[in-house]
């Protein structure tokens, strides 16, 4: 950078996805502050489940072994009719790439309160109380203005400041509307001592006389959400008097406690541009999805996992500025995926009309009867072909354990090249490899290796810093003239 600034890269929110973005920048060397206008946390619950993916991004901010106590694993979902009759299953793997389980439940405020500590001491200055009220970019820097008339400056912004984000609005950044916009109440209970979940895994209840669905949370938690239905506002539903009257089916009176309830409008929604020269926006500030799935969280948090190391070889290692247009390139397609699934299945779920439910139930339950009524884990697609994930990548790495010690561990932010034999780290591509500060390895030093190379079909495979494979070959090859000028040495 020939432009001095405060820090390298500025944050603009401290939830999930903006936390997460400090940690990993800062545990690759960068300065990097989040701003966030609240000084605490929020007391309540809002996320309530991440995947095998998003344990292993924890992995890398140093706060999975100390998660995982409070975590519950969730082996999957049922769709049932209005009767209880089982629609559709959808259940999760039993084993994954990572190593660890495929589908968690959470509680959101002890989960953020560690990730907090965790980016804290990988070096992210976290500055609470602080509100960001613009940004100005002149080419060189971003200037950070906040409330009270200060200022600071970066080399980058990552906008990850939520759903109605003020920086996506100044941008003058368009939303890409889905279709799809459904107001739900959300009602977080604390079962009483003794009192058994009303379901082990998730249920989605497609009655056309009132979609809700059930949430397992670690106990004594537990989450209804319930489809407002025409004509209805918030105040007519959230009321004691009707949130006891939708629990009733499912729980007897006095068995829980409302924590909380409150109205939340779902939506599909995903930004054109993810990026404005410097300024980048990344979760919720990006893409909105309703929440069938459990992925809302899960994507920004992919968000930063993508980007933050792209940053960093654009800072430090002279990448081209290229290789940041690459964020939104990679990301979009997943997101619009997971989002459009989400809206699919949402459109499902919220039919209200009995005569069309009725033919939706005839059909589902004569596919079960057919025996195609069970799904396996939603895949997701591959990242899209190209300078940083052709030849065989754009698919997670298997991580095993080496020695004792989880692959991501032992690798750190780094690339990793690994390949069959010792002799092929002698060749020309390896020695580029690792003078572009990859880590090397190989199967034959250390069998646990072999699951790596034998997932992706290959004797050699470089794993990019968010664990994605950028190639998977028979042998090492040295990169194309554009894989390193988009990477940096």
């Amino acid at each position: 950078m020939s432009t001095a600034t405060d820090y390298d890269v500025v944050v603009v929110g401290c939830g999930p996805v903006g936390v997460t973005m400090a940690g990993l920048l800062a545990g690759r060397g960068m300065k990097v502050a989040a701003f966030d206008k609240d000084l605490a946390l929020f007391p309540l619950p809002r996320a309530a489940h991440f995947d095998q993916e998003i344990m292993r991004v924890f992995q890398e901010l140093g706060v999975a072994d100390d998660l995982a106590p409070s975590l519950i694993v969730n082996v999957g979902m049922d769709f049932l009719s209005s009767d209880r009759d089982v629609l559709l299953s959808m259940r999760a793997a039993e084993r994954t790439r990572s190593g660890w389980p495929s589908s968690l439940m959470f509680h959101q405020p002890g989960v953020e309160d560690a990730m907090r500590a965790g980016a804290r001491r990988l070096g992210a200055e976290l500055r609470l109380g602080e509100e960001v009220t613009g940004v100005a970019d002149d080419g060189e820097a971003v200037t950070v203005s906040l409330a009270g008339g200060g200022s600071v400056t970066a080399a980058y912004v990552v906008a990850c400041d939520g759903a109605r984000s003020p920086i996506r609005k100044q941008l003058g950044v368009a939303m890409d509307d889905l279709q799809f916009e459904e107001p739900w109440l959300v009602v977080d209970l604390v079962l009483a001592d003794g009192v058994a979940p009303p379901s082990p895994i998730a249920l989605q209840v497609c009655d056309p006389a009132r979609p809700h669905t059930l949430v397992p949370m670690p106990p004594p938690r537990y989450r209804f959400e319930f489809m407002l239905l025409p004509g209805e506002t918030a105040d007519d539903v959230n009321t004691p008097e009707r949130v006891e009257e939708f629990l009733r089916p499912w729980l007897a009176a006095g068995t829980a406690t409302v924590e909380r309830s409150a109205v939340y409008t779902f939506h599909g929604l995903i930004a054109e541009q993810w990026r404005s020269g410097r300024v980048f926006l990344a979760g919720d500030a990006a893409h909105q999805t309703p929440p069938f799935l459990g992925q809302g969280m899960c994507s920004g948090i992919r968000d930063a996992a993508n980007l933050a190391w792209k940053l960093e070889r654009v800072l430090r290692h002279g990448a081209a500025d290229a290789l940041l247009d690459t964020y939104q390139t990679e990301r979009e397609p997943s997101v619009r995926f997971i989002v459009g699934l989400a809206v699919e299945l949402g459109r499902v779920i919220c039919t209200l009309d009995p005569e069309v439910a009725a033919g939706r139930n005839a059909g589902m339950l004569a596919e079960r009867e057919a025996g195609r009524g069970t799904s396996g884990e939603m895949g997701f697609p591959p990242l899209p072909g190209g300078a940083l994930c052709g030849d065989g990548g754009g698919q997670q790495a298997v991580q095993p354990t080496v020695a004792g010690t989880r692959l991501d561990d032992l690798v750190g932010p780094r690339f990793a090249l690994i390949t069959r034999t010792d002799a092929a780290l002698a060749s020309d591509g390896a020695q580029w490899w690792q003078a572009a500060g990859a880590v090397l390895l190989s199967a034959e030093a250390h069998p646990e290796l072999a699951p790596v190379l034998d997932a992706a079909e290959a004797d050699a495979v470089v794993i990019r810093p968010d664990r994605y494979l950028l190639s998977a070959a028979a042998a090492v090859a040295m990169p194309s003239a554009g894989t390193a000028a988009l990477i940096g040495s």
